[in-house]
């Protein structure tokens, strides 16, 4: 009997043991995407992705290759995503001249996306992320969050503050942009 007992514990544990494997492999299979996520580094191409914007367009990144482009993420509750929004309108003169600029609203709501970029009067593109997948893609963590792409979709620079890019965006926009 004793015998037996032994036996039976030993093949419970081994089971165990197995199981407990089997768990960790599986946690580090999930985790690991998650774990490996970050936002697109200075020096690395920028994701591409594909958009609808508020006015019905459906535009995607890698359409503007060739211009330099300044992806601003956002939400309407986010006050310093307004004042960068506000500031980022600036530097889309009518003439056509000066960077491309595209608002990625991550809320997935077209219609607050809409409202506000209709209240601050925005010159360029508002793109809705529905489903936020782009918003994964580029890591956003903090809101708003500000990349500058140079003409061959290789991201320059990046802030993501409660402090509108200023004077630092412009500086490197003039840099890539003579």
């Amino acid at each position: 009997m004793l015998r037996r007992d032994h036996h039976a514990r030993a093949r419970l544990r081994a089971l165990l043991e197995t199981l407990a494997l089997l768990a960790a492999m599986a946690a580090g299979v999930i985790a690991w995407p998650l774990a490996s996520r970050a936002s697109p580094a200075p020096g690395t191409e920028a994701p591409d992705f594909a958009l609808k914007a508020v006015d019905g367009r459906n535009l995607r990144l890698s359409e503007y290759r060739g211009d330099v482009v300044v992806l601003s993420f956002w939400a309407s509750w986010c006050g310093p995503c307004r004042q960068t929004l506000a500031q980022l309108n600036e530097l889309t003169p009518a003439g056509g001249a000066g960077p491309v600029v595209l608002g990625v609203s991550v809320e997935g709501d077209a219609a607050r996306a809409a409202a506000v970029a209709a209240s601050l009067r925005l010159a360029y593109p508002t793109l809705v992320d529905e489903r936020q997948a782009v918003g994964r893609l580029y890591d956003v963590e903090r809101l708003p969050f500000t990349l500058l792409l140079d003409r061959d979709g290789v991201v320059r620079a990046a802030w993501s503050s409660k402090e509108p890019p200023g004077e630092a965006l412009v500086r490197r926009i003039e840099e890539l942009d003579p």
